[in-house]
């Protein structure tokens, strides 16, 4: 198979090294060009323009920086539809918009190419190793033409849609996960420091304990079946009294921790509401009636 790829930063190299190590034959452009001598090493070729990179091209990989790189990119007069033969299919990794998405398969359809939103995650160190996880959203032919790159620099593949802003709204739910992660481990540690507890211990029971616990799984199975009977779970009313001594605790010590006012916020609500004797992770139901979902 015959692969394009455009864009060799920190994470398109490393992506690019796997499909080349794989055997497939691979043509590489990046803006700065001395950024192609690692691929060249393994066997690739380079060319002077994305237009003469993907003319050959069964499958175009782009990793590039944002909406308008990948945009400006398709347009240019020797980019990729001045260059992509009928039929050929545009893969992009990038974390793009749906919106971008959605004008990128339009493109595609008046060339008469196609377009598979193909985010991942992992970090430059897991897309060197060919252990990415990545998501996919696009016609069901082009998703089964680009598998077998895929799978060069994925241990984790998931089809999504045949709409591909689906793969995009899909990645930005998992980037918004982490970023929450990274924002309640900091407000923990903070409370921890302020109060005086060595923070190894709390490192400790994420590493060791809640990272591995069968609860996040458990809970992720509750929100998505709405299943929140109290039964054998920690009821709306309990919940509500712990948060606030999370929060009376956190006052004292001179520090704030913004989830646990908002879960305050949302807890008091539903025990208002009646819930007080359902499961704490109820909590969905008023975020979700808040919505606009029934």
């Amino acid at each position: 198979m015959q692969i394009a790829f455009i864009g060799l930063g920190n994470m398109g190299t490393g992506i690019a090294q796997c499909i080349c190590k794989s055997g497939h034959d691979l043509t590489v452009w990046n803006r700065t060009a001395s950024k192609t001598a690692p691929l060249v090493a393994l066997g690739a070729r380079a060319e002077s323009s994305v237009q003469k990179a993907v003319a050959a091209a069964d499958i175009v990989i782009t990793s590039l920086m944002d909406d308008k790189s990948v945009l400006d990119i398709a347009r240019a007069a020797d980019g990729l539809l001045a260059g992509m033969r009928p039929n050929a299919v545009h893969a992009c990794v990038t974390t793009i918009s749906p919106e971008c998405a959605d004008e990128l398969e339009s493109l595609h359809q008046k060339h008469g190419s196609f377009y598979v939103s193909a985010p991942v995650a992992g970090r430059p160190d897991a897309a060197a190793s060919g252990q990415l996880a990545s998501f996919l959203g696009g016609p069901v032919n082009a998703v089964e033409r680009l598998m077998p790159a895929c799978k060069s620099y994925s241990t984790f593949v998931t089809v999504i849609a045949e709409r591909p802003r689906m793969a995009n709204v899909m990645k930005l739910a998992i980037n918004y996960n982490v970023i929450s992660t990274i924002e309640l481990i900091s407000q923990s540690y903070i409370f921890a420091e302020k109060c005086g507890l060595p923070l190894e211990h709390l490192r400790d029971f994420y590493q060791q304990i809640w990272f591995a616990h069968p609860a996040p799984k458990m809970y992720a199975e509750k929100l998505c079946k709405r299943d929140f009977a109290g039964r054998g779970g920690f009821v709306m009313t309990g919940g509500l009294k712990d948060v606030r001594l999370m929060l009376s605790t956190a006052a004292e010590a001179g520090t704030k921790l913004t989830f646990g006012e908002i879960a305050e916020r949302n807890l008091s609500n539903a025990v208002d509401a009646g819930m007080g004797e359902q499961d704490w992770s109820a909590i969905y139901e008023l975020a979700r009636k808040k919505a606009g979902l029934d």
